[in-house]
């Protein structure tokens, strides 16, 4: 038995041996000239196009007052996750990778419809 363990392992450490040099010379004769070939088809470079500033004749206008009405401030509705029952405003820092299957106008609506706001620390459990 000890025998024919020992004719196997010789024939595997053989065909192993074989193997690793015939792989060594493959790779030795290859020589690496020019660039590499690209994988992927790329796109022709676009030629730069030329801007072309067309020239007006400049009017003179009076300056009237411009009276700026303060507009209302666009505020980014407020994100909410209908699964974890979490609210996420703007100064979130998930608010932009969240999809939020529910929306709010304010923060209060959200937690009147039993929300809880986000936070970034691991919630203990009592």
């Amino acid at each position: 038995m000890l025998w024919l363990f020992s004719q196997m392992f010789v024939l595997c450490l053989v065909s192993f041996t074989v193997g690793c040099l015939l792989t060594w010379f493959v790779l030795r004769r290859r020589t690496h000239t020019g660039s590499p070939k690209t994988l992927l088809a790329l796109p022709a470079p676009r030629a730069a196009q030329e801007k072309q500033i067309l020239r007006q004749p400049v009017v003179e206008v009076a300056e009237e007052p411009v009276v700026t009405v303060p507009a209302e401030q666009e505020s980014l509705p407020v994100k909410g996750n209908s699964r974890t029952m979490v609210y996420h405003t703007p100064e979130s820092p998930y608010y932009r990778r969240m999809k939020g299957d529910v929306t709010f106008e304010t923060e209060t609506e959200a937690l009147k419809a039993g929300y809880r706001m986000w936070t970034t620390k691991a919630r203990v459990r009592a």
